[in-house]
């Protein structure tokens, strides 16, 4: 091989190898009911975000995955952070659907009575995508991705693995 068509061998690998790498990195999330391992492809809070309230929470966990702003997905999320009581000015810090690491995924943070508190927001946030990405919710992703229906997003949650009591099927929000 000319030393030209080696330099443009060597460049195409260079380029291909970190897809791959992204891409079999990917393939590493394993499934558990409020957990996962592998970060999902890169995620940035987006700008202006307040992960210090609930409305601000939701707001950028919608705009994140880029799902519908709407009032519909805004009303569920809040009802969700209520449900399980996290992330805001309690023990589960930055944690506010209270996910919960496997024994050796190495989070950031620490155990906090049942829950985990995350060193900060964004790595509240961070964490919380990559387990609905896990593979167990895609129920709550569609019914998030439709952005129509509050109480259809409650349902998905509540028969999904993310909490073993499902909430007793008795979670409720509105648009």
């Amino acid at each position: 091989m000319s030393r030209p068509g080696w330099i443009a061998a060597l460049a195409a690998a260079v380029v291909a190898l970190p897809l791959f790498v992204i891409v079999l990195f990917l393939g590493t999330a394993t499934e558990g009911a409020g957990t996962a391992t592998g970060m999902t492809a890169a995620m940035s809070i987006p700008a202006g975000s307040n992960l210090g309230t609930p409305a601000g929470w939701a707001d950028a966990l919608l705009q994140a995955e880029g799902m519908p702003l709407t009032s519909c997905n805004i009303s569920a999320i809040e009802a969700w952070e209520q449900a399980e009581g996290g992330g805001f000015g309690n023990q589960a810090a930055g944690n506010p659907l209270n996910v919960n690491p496997p024994a050796t995924a190495g989070w950031p943070g620490h155990e906090a009575n049942g829950a985990w508190a995350f060193d900060t927001p964004a790595n509240g946030l961070k964490y919380t995508i990559e387990t609905l990405n896990n593979g167990n919710y895609g129920s709550v992703l569609a019914a998030l991705r439709a952005g129509n229906d509050a109480q259809s997003v409650m349902n998905a949650i509540e028969t999904s693995p993310w909490a073993a009591s499902h909430y007793h099927y008795s979670l409720t929000a509105s648009c």
